[in-house]
């Protein structure tokens, strides 16, 4: 199997260059950071003040690249962006908002502008390392549902296609950071599954010299504004 890097996918896909992009859902906020790096006029939103602080402590001179935002109710004025990026970030968003961030990408992006969401395939929750702690098999496909019932009076045709990437971590211990550090709500039950994470992490993941590596497997869907 061929892994492909989401950023590598992601240029191959839309135009970057030059181009307003909002990444929501941004976390700690590499890909703000990757965007800016490759040309991009790039700004984060995230609800989530854990991963937010981390983003603003890792790149401190562009404290207004990253804002306080859920993506259900953007803070930006209509037809501001060329390009709207989910990158597994849209299932982190509340069911019954999913089609509301559907549709404020469409109010901020500019006529003929790129919507781009990758999302996690839907794999059994026997599949994930976070399982029980985390079973995101319902919240995925609502994705994939809301997404099928993408506005047509704002978006043309939905294209999809599938690849697969690699996650490296150094130990667990950095896993359970991430995990908390999305939902500082799972810490407890983090705390009570943790010897039977730490034995999935470890017969899940492939040791390399890098770390922990993981296979993942994603569904891009892109559509672009009418």
């Amino acid at each position: 199997m061929t892994h492909r890097r989401p950023t590598d996918v992601l240029a191959e896909t839309v135009e970057v260059s030059g181009q307003d992009v909002l990444d929501v859902g941004c976390g700690e906020g590499q890909l703000v950071r990757w965007l800016r790096g490759h040309g991009a006029r790039a700004v984060g939103a995230d609800c989530g003040a854990e991963m937010l602080n981390r983003a603003l402590q890792a790149d401190p001179e562009h404290p207004e690249c990253y804002v306080d935002a859920p993506g259900q109710a953007l803070p930006f004025d209509d037809q501001s962006f060329d390009v709207v990026v989910f990158s597994n970030s849209l299932h982190h968003i509340p069911t019954a908002d999913m089609g509301l961030a559907l549709a404020e990408a469409g109010r901020v992006l500019r006529p003929g502008g790129q919507l781009y969401v990758a999302e996690p395939e839907i794999d059994g929750p026997e599949d994930s390392v976070g399982y029980p702690v985390i079973d995101e098999t319902e919240v995925r496909t609502a994705a994939q549902q809301a997404l099928d019932g993408l506005d047509q009076r704002q978006f043309g045709p939905l294209r999809r296609f599938n690849y697969s990437s690699e996650t490296v971590y150094e130990s667990f211990d950095q896993w359970c950071d991430l995990v908390v550090g999305i939902d500082p709500g799972r810490a407890s039950a983090l705390d009570v599954h943790k010897d039977d994470l730490d034995e999935r992490f470890h017969r899940l993941g492939e040791r390399r010299s890098d770390g922990w590596v993981f296979t993942n497997h994603s569904l891009v869907s892109v559509a672009t504004r009418s």
